[in-house]
């Protein structure tokens, strides 16, 4: 019962040693829940699993941030506002996803969806490395994809610098 509040909830303090393991659990189920974004899945059941899944991995990255800082006597608002700004970056992938598979999620046929993702990653990635001249759409694809990484990269650094806060003092473990 103690795993599951510390998970669900923002109140408490959390020591380093748990804070590390439950932020490697937290970043390894949101890579594998990019699984649900899969035509497969996307298909049955539309983006609704895997925003599901987003919302409750993002809260649960607030509560044990929220917790590492208040053993730390930092201010929990510094967590709120990294887990606001991945929510928004969330927003706007299911925006820009249901939009790419038409209907908001409905894809008619999941092996269409797949090969249209895999051109456009694949036209990416040759815009990216291997343009002959650099022009306006490279400038464009180059500042929207780090647009998409910033979140991502602040989560990471704030869950390194959270799990480096030495613990208050005067404090029992």
């Amino acid at each position: 019962m103690q795993a599951v509040r510390f998970l669900f909830s923002p109140d408490g303090r959390l020591p380093q040693t748990p804070f590390i393991y439950g932020a490697a659990a937290i970043y390894a189920a949101g890579i594998a829940s990019h699984w649900l974004t899969t035509p497969g899945v996307i298909a049955r059941a539309g983006l609704w699993p895997f925003v599901v899944v987003q919302a409750l991995l993002t809260w649960v990255w607030f509560a044990l941030h929220a917790g590492r800082l208040r053993d730390a006597a930092r201010p929990v608002g510094l967590a709120a506002g990294v887990a606001l700004l991945y929510a928004l970056s969330l927003v706007l992938l299911v925006i820009v996803a249901a939009s790419f598979f038409n209907n908001a999620g409905e894809v008619p046929d999941a092996n269409t969806a797949g090969a249209l993702g895999l051109i456009l990653l694949a036209s990416i990635l040759a815009v990216l490395l291997g343009a002959p001249h650099y022009d306006l759409a490279w400038l464009m694809v180059a500042a929207l994809t780090a647009a998409a990484l910033v979140p991502v990269i602040v989560a990471v650094v704030f869950t390194v610098w959270a799990a480096t806060r030495p613990r208050r003092e005067g404090e029992g473990a």
